[in-house]
């Protein structure tokens, strides 16, 4: 395949005009401050100011590297670098000098950023080579490998197809990627391509994630290197069990009828097959799985030698997670320990494996997501962490004895990071002082780290540390001064106010809530519950974001939110309430609180009104039908309305099997409580949805209009689960927006 190489001297980007905003009436903010409208709030530049993602540091401790995006276009990232002894920044790459622009993305490509929420261009991912002199980054569906030394990009492929997952082997002498379902290795040395995996066909993947494992086990990658760089674990899958979906994908200028193999509740999942060759692809030896067929495989990892695959496997209803230790050579297995529970095992962080052949994993067994340490058989040698919940471990100093990890320790409201010995005998000490949101990315030597802090009233900020948790210097201090996009909004942005609620069996809730500036004493005004519901998520937080609620503020609403039972970060017998059970307790939750709402002395409880997304349209829905006198109206997006018409992992680990679960399917789903709905209703979907499909929305118009309800619907020709096109999601908001102002204002 031809190889080409380009030459890399950039200037810094210029600054761009200042773009004007549209003006409309102020109803509430202060005389003083610009109303953040919909049309700002998705104009450029970015109202959260500049972005930087994909923070690393060289393995050699010079550089940091950031995903950039542009002045004019937050979402087009370049790869740039700061030196960390000076803090100098240079860029390394631009996304649009070594392919010409933007070009058309692959049907699986488009799948795979869906399934990661990956909504930029340009350089969306890169990674180092052990050496710390060249980095991979995939751009416009080929392969590039930068040179730090001759500053220029080797193009390792120049195909009309396009290539995924892109990794360099763990010593650098290789580049791995997947085209058309096969895994392929580049040497970088001879600049020849080999294919080591066959058998792929239309039903038949190699080194690929099937949809539930990206979309609900957060696999993203279906092959994994040994350390030594001389063999690949790679995963089979046959789709073929799957049955396949018709589903319609109406855009503006076409109608595409799309047959998509989809794994409805119930029904078969793909059959997968886990096998490791060697770096020519010479010879497969396939993995002892075990006799059930039926599983899932959660992930895979290598032990720090490479003598050993370590394989989490998942039984289908997700109650049992077993880790096996598999003889790469021979293929044998055998099942080191087993995770249980009585309603679903969550899959946690992983395993981390150490030099003296254990390893590190997660586990919510005492009921917080903790850290253990085994030794190399398996045997459990205790619990390294303890107290609040761990959500990330960021490194692992084996020289010191030391991890670092990122999670709370006091309230589920705050992130921060924490330095632990390996040994668990000491408590944590927290490096990093700052009220509010914090996320790391350390050094692989664990000598220094990124560190990225919002807080409700300061957007995302960025600065390399060194590893007692001493700031070195700005990557992106992002200060909110005049020069700032957000500025002409600063003086009527209003800080949440935070608080809980106690639900009957004495739960603690948390809330957030957000009053109108300019609301005067004696003054009600309507309130909007923004909600999502669903496990996993955490909307409650002290951090930066929920700029379409500061606009609905100025619009003159109180903005209310709340973390009902089974969001997630708390802990199992928080989240557990969920179980077969769906569209009960959390919806009760949420009438508590808007009860409480109501109650209060600003607020006018006749004018409540809910919005969510996806869960939160799901419970929208519920919230209407099951308490149509709390509210005055509601926005449901994208919502599930029977969880028949849901993927088989998300929906049988909390809803079982929808034939010996026949029952509690029938009470979750909306279409047991339809025929109370009595407040206005907005219904908004993408006509491409491929992860709640649009099917769910039909049924729900099928249904209202039979029973003779009245109902808004707004679709999007060509939008997905989360929309893509500014101008969508401009229209979206701002019908959501016209929606409230109409049955929630005081004509």
């Amino acid at each position: 395949m031809p190889n080409r190489t380009f030459s890399l001297r950039h200037l810094v980007l210029c600054a761009l005009p200042v773009l004007a905003s549209a003006q409309l009436t102020l109803m509430t903010a202060q005389s003083n401050a610009e109303e953040l409208t919909i049309d700002r709030l998705h104009a450029q530049p970015g109202l959260s100011g500049p972005s930087l993602r994909g923070a690393k540091i060289s393995p050699n401790g010079r550089l940091v590297t950031v995903l950039r995006g542009r002045a004019d276009n937050a979402s087009q990232l370049d790869l740039w670098a700061y030196d960390s002894e000076t803090g100098e920044d240079r860029m390394l790459v631009s996304s649009t000098d070594l392919t010409g622009g933007a070009s058309a993305l692959s049907e699986e490509e488009k799948n795979r950023r869906e399934r990661q929420r990956i909504y930029a261009s340009g350089i969306i991912s890169y990674q180092w080579d052990k050496q710390g002199t060249r980095i991979l980054f995939p751009l416009g569906g080929d392969i590039f490998v930068y040179n730090l030394t001759t500053d220029d990009a080797l193009r390792t492929t120049a195909t009309d197809t396009f290539e995924t997952d892109a990794k360099f082997s763990p010593q650098g002498r290789y580049v791995s990627y997947v085209r058309d379902d096969e895994v392929y290795v580049f040497d970088l040395d001879k600049e020849k391509e080999k294919r080591i995996t066959k058998g792929a066909s239309a039903t038949v993947r190699n080194g690929v994630s099937e949809f539930v494992a990206q979309e609900e086990l957060d696999r993203f990658t279906g092959y994994w290197w040994s350390p030594n760089d001389d063999l690949i674990a790679y995963t089979k899958i046959d789709e073929s069990p799957v049955p396949i979906a018709e589903r319609v994908d109406i855009n503006a200028d076409e109608i595409v009828t799309i047959r998509q193999r989809y794994p409805f509740a119930g029904s078969n999942n793909v059959t997968i097959r886990l096998g490791v060759t060697d770096v020519k692809g010479r010879r497969t030896k396939w993995i002892d799985l075990g006799d059930d067929p039926d599983i899932y495989l959660a992930d895979a990892y290598w032990s720090q030698d490479g003598s050993t695959l370590y394989v989490a496997r998942l039984t289908r209803d997700q109650k049992r997670l077993d880790l096996l230790a598999a003889n790469p050579r021979t293929g044998e297995t055998r099942v080191l320990f087993t995770e249980s529970a009585d309603t679903w095992v969550n899959l946690g962080l992983g395993l981390t494996p150490l030099s003296d052949g254990g390893f590190l994993w997660s586990s919510e067994r005492g009921g917080t997501q903790q850290l253990y340490r085994y030794d190399a058989d398996g045997n459990a040698q205790g619990a390294v962490t303890a107290g609040g919940v761990v959500t990330k471990l960021n490194c692992v100093d084996e020289d010191k004895g030391q991890l670092f990890f990122t999670g709370w320790q006091e309230s589920a409201l705050e992130r921060h990071v924490y330095r632990k010995s390996l040994t668990g005998r000491d408590g944590p000490r927290p490096l990093t002082d700052q009220a509010g949101w914090h996320s790391a990315n350390f050094a692989g030597n664990c000598d220094g780290f990124i560190l990225s802090h919002s807080s409700p009233n300061q957007p995302r900020q960025a600065s390399f540390h060194s590893q007692d948790g001493t700031r070195q210097f700005w990557l992106l201090e992002n200060r909110l001064d005049n020069d700032h996009p957000y500025s002409p909004f600063v003086d009527s942005h209003v800080t949440p106010t935070y608080g809980q609620l106690t639900t009957e069996d004495g739960t603690a809730l948390d809330y957030m809530m957000m009053k109108p500036a300019g609301l005067r004493a004696g003054d009600t005004a309507p309130a909007i519950q923004l909600v999502y519901g669903g496990p996993h998520a955490q909307r409650v937080a002290k951090r930066w974001g929920g700029l379409l609620a500061q606009a609905l503020v100025d619009q003159g609403y109180v903005v209310f939110q709340l973390d009902n039972r089974g969001a997630g970060n708390r802990g199992t017998a928080f989240e557990n309430t969920l179980y077969r059970a769906m569209g009960v307790t959390e919806v009760a939750d949420q009438a508590l609180a808007t009860r409480w709402l109501a109650d209060q002395p600003f607020v006018d409880g006749d004018r409540i009104g809910v919005y969510g997304w996806s869960y939160g349209g799901y419970m929208t829905l519920h919230m209407l039908m099951q308490n149509p006198d709390l509210y005055a109206g509601g926005v449901s997006g994208a919502p599930v309305t029977d969880w028949r018409f849901y993927d088989t992992a998300y929906t049988e680990r909390y809803m079982g099997d929808p034939v010996a679960d026949k029952d509690a399917y029938d009470a979750s789903a909306v279409f047991a409580h339809t025929d109370k709905l009595a407040d206005p209703l907005l219904i908004i979907h993408g006509m491409a949805d491929d992860n709640v499909i649009f099917q769910n929305t039909v049924k729900l118009i099928d249904d209202l209009q039979k029973k003779g309800k009245t109902f808004e619907l707004m679709t999007y020709p060509g939008e997905k689960h989360g929309f893509r096109a500014t101008t969508a999601r401009k229209h979206r908001d701002q019908m959501i927006v016209d929606f409230f102002n109409r049955t929630l204002q005081t004509p």
